[in-house]
């Protein structure tokens, strides 16, 4: 049997990748393919998906194949014929005249006479559909991946809804960037309270750039010039007498609310018109001399918040 591994990117040897790997599987032959491996096995053990090297697994169930409908979607029906639901995953290794969507039209309608269901929420298993180019012919093989093979990571699915971020009056293209990053991540309304938004936006550019893998269209972010009296507004202080353990009674007793957390800028802070509106105000780890950084206090806050959730 022949599997088509997904490698994750990062840096790793590849002949102590093997020899990892071999500790699971007696592997007959493998070849590297970019991003990928190749092997044949006789007896493939799902506990690879153990070593992080590897991100998702397929079982190929053809080999190279000179590209004609009729003979893909009988090796579609062929690779999904144990399940009742799936969603159809294509790669294509260079440039081909048909596309994803082409082949969903070809292969979706097929599958469905004979009641295999597109579930894009439960599918029990996803079609694996790869072409390439050679001369002038298009090539394809199928394979198939069971959910579990092809989703090892099963992230904690927390809810930040009623957080919301509050960034004042930032100076540096880091600050803005770290801010960016942390609510991107934990799903958070991102506020920048300004009096200055040219200086704002100029900043905000530069942090953009140098902040990779976010979908601005989709990232919840306003300027605002005053903090609104809709939130409970907390801030944070060296010089508060309330600590974590209040914090954390407070999360719990006003778990239904809109909550707001005020940071300021890492060269001044709040501003005293800032720091006088707020509501609470917390002091974060015994540290007076050295306090966090404001991405680090956020970082902080949010796996506090993540351990009451959990």
């Amino acid at each position: 049997m022949e599997y088509l591994i997904f490698l994750n990117k990062f840096e790793f040897d590849n002949k102590i990748f093997i020899d990892k790997l071999k500790t699971y599987c007696n592997i007959l032959d493998y070849n590297f393919e970019k991003n990928k491996l190749l092997i044949e096995t006789e007896n493939f053990n799902e506990e690879v998906l153990k070593m992080h090297e590897i991100s998702k697994v397929i079982q190929l169930k053809t080999k190279w194949k000179k590209l004609n409908f009729k003979n893909l979607k009988q090796d579609s029906l062929n690779a999904v014929t144990k399940f009742n639901t799936y969603i159809i995953e294509t790669e294509f290794q260079n440039k081909i005249p048909i596309s994803a969507k082409s082949i969903y039209h070809h292969v979706n309608p097929y599958l469905k006479h004979e009641n295999k269901i597109v579930d894009e929420e439960n599918y029990e298993c996803i079609l694996y559909i790869e072409f390439k180019k050679e001369d002038k012919d298009v090539y394809y093989k199928v394979g198939i991946s069971e959910h579990k093979m092809w989703n090892k990571i099963k992230p904690v699915d927390l809810k930040f809804n009623d957080i919301y971020i509050v960034l004042e009056e930032p100076r540096l293209v880091e600050e803005i960037s770290d801010f960016l990053r942390l609510c991107w991540i934990f799903k958070t309304t991102l506020y920048i309270m300004t009096r200055n938004n040219n200086r704002i936006e100029s900043l905000l550019k530069k942090a953009k750039e140098i902040t990779k893998g976010i979908d601005y269209e989709k990232f919840n972010l306003k300027f605002i010039p005053h903090l609104s009296k809709d939130f409970i507004k907390v801030g944070f202080s060296k010089h508060s007498d309330k600590n974590e353990s209040d914090l954390i009674n407070f999360f719990k007793e006003n778990e239904d609310e809109k909550i707001c957390l005020v940071f300021g800028n890492d060269t001044y802070g709040l501003t005293q018109e800032t720091r006088d509106d707020l509501d609470h105000c917390f002091r974060l780890t015994p540290e007076l001399k050295k306090p966090l950084k404001a991405n680090q206090a956020l970082s902080y806050i949010f796996g506090i918040y993540a351990a009451i959730k959990l």
